[in-house]
């Protein structure tokens, strides 16, 4: 992770170069690109105090809203606040339930309040794991199997939450009745890439480290924008790209409007679902996904499969494809632990810009020559 943000930094000096001739061009494309926002969370100073809201933290909600107020520590509470809504900042110790949340710390310096997390056998990071192994950073569980009495004994001043959908958030919002301050994290139902990056300044908050995550958000925005500038701006045609694997026969088909959605755009990919627009994944039989995937140019994300034997192994239905029988097909495996932690789900919140280059190099070489894939890896 730590040297992922020295390679941002010797990238934004790179481009810097001709930022001068450039400059307008991003300002349009900022312009162009509200999408690229976040829209599950808006932010409200005011006298030091910061109100959050959350807007519809889980699949399928309407409406649903949640608020906080992060008020320093010493700072008189407003009396028109509910001491139920209030968050004291800097916070010292937080429960995290996703590797998305252990990364956005990481990213902030701030792991030191990182008093537990849920699946930490998952975790990619080496000097999380460290801890993990010494027991600094124990595992409080998942939903059903969630360690309540551990939680409330390690004594967060926040559990870090989100939910898939309202029945597993109330498994979570019960720890609130134990005393325990929770808050729901939507970065993962953002469409953008960008979008979730930008949950990285709630971090910033709750650690006392506005600036620098204001500063990193700053800076993975710009190289990401400049990248998918330089790809509009190309003469390229836009390879068609199939994404995903079928489990027991059925293939879940990731909308055009969501964030791997948004990623193939930018990167200058066809995807063979643009014309699919939904709020969730949708269930489609093999039969009509590989009617399309006969179009496909390169094939993203098979699933689990490290290999092409492995793919032919799980569905020979996938050897007949022309996408395979090319090779170009490429999984986000490779930076994994033996335990199964990738990298891919823990750090790429955090920079979608250099996600974004993996995919311009896998879509369109000659535009990135000298790029070294870091998530990605070609199955052999």
């Amino acid at each position: 992770m730590r040297f992922s943000f020295i390679l941002l930094a010797a990238i934004l000096a790179l481009y810097s170069c001709n930022s001068s001739d450039n400059s307008g061009k991003i300002s349009a494309d900022a312009q162009r690109a509200v999408k690229t926002k976040a829209t599950r969370f808006s932010l409200e100073e005011k006298d030091d105090i910061t109100r959050l809201v959350i807007n519809d933290p889980w699949q399928n909600a309407s409406g649903e809203q949640l608020v906080f107020y992060l008020v320093p520590h010493g700072e008189v509470i407003p009396a028109k606040i509910s001491p139920e809504n209030v968050i004291r900042v800097p916070v010292s110790r937080m429960i995290c339930m996703s590797t998305t949340h252990l990364a956005a710390l990481s990213a902030l310096g701030a792991t030191d309040v990182i008093a537990g997390a849920s699946g930490t056998n998952l975790v990619y990071d080496a000097s999380l794991r460290k801890s993990i192994e010494e027991g600094i950073i124990p595992d409080v569980g998942y939903e059903g199997s969630l360690d309540r009495e551990l939680i409330v004994a390690l004594r967060p001043d926040l559990l870090m939450a989100y939910g898939v959908s309202a029945s597993s958030s109330e498994q979570m919002r019960k720890m609130s009745d134990m005393g325990v301050k929770v808050i729901f994290n939507a970065d993962y139902l953002e469409e953008h890439p960008l979008a979730r990056c930008e949950w990285i300044k709630i971090f910033g908050l709750l650690t006392g480290k506005k600036e620098k995550a204001d500063s990193l958000y700053s800076a993975v925005t710009e190289n990401y924008l400049r990248l998918a500038e330089m790809v509009r701006d190309s003469s390229e045609s836009r390879p068609a790209v199939l994404l995903g694997a079928p489990w027991e026969d059925v293939w879940y088909i990731s909308p055009s409007n969501s964030y791997i959605g948004s990623l193939i755009s930018d990167a200058g990919g066809q995807y063979l679902f643009d014309d699919l627009t939904a709020p969730n994944s949708l269930p489609f039989a093999v039969e009509a996904v590989f009617r399309r995937a006969t179009r496909a140019d390169v094939w993203i994300n098979p699933g689990t499969a490290g290999s092409l034997d492995e793919i032919a192994e799980y569905d020979h239905r996938m050897t007949k494809l022309a996408v395979y029988k090319s090779g170009s097909v490429w999984n986000n495996r490779n930076r994994m632990t033996p335990a199964g932690g990738n990298d891919y789900w823990e750090t790429a919140v955090v920079r979608p810009d250099l996600l974004l280059s993996d995919l311009i190099s896998i879509l369109h070489p000659r535009l990135l020559p000298d790029h070294e894939l870091w998530y990605f890896m070609k199955l052999k």
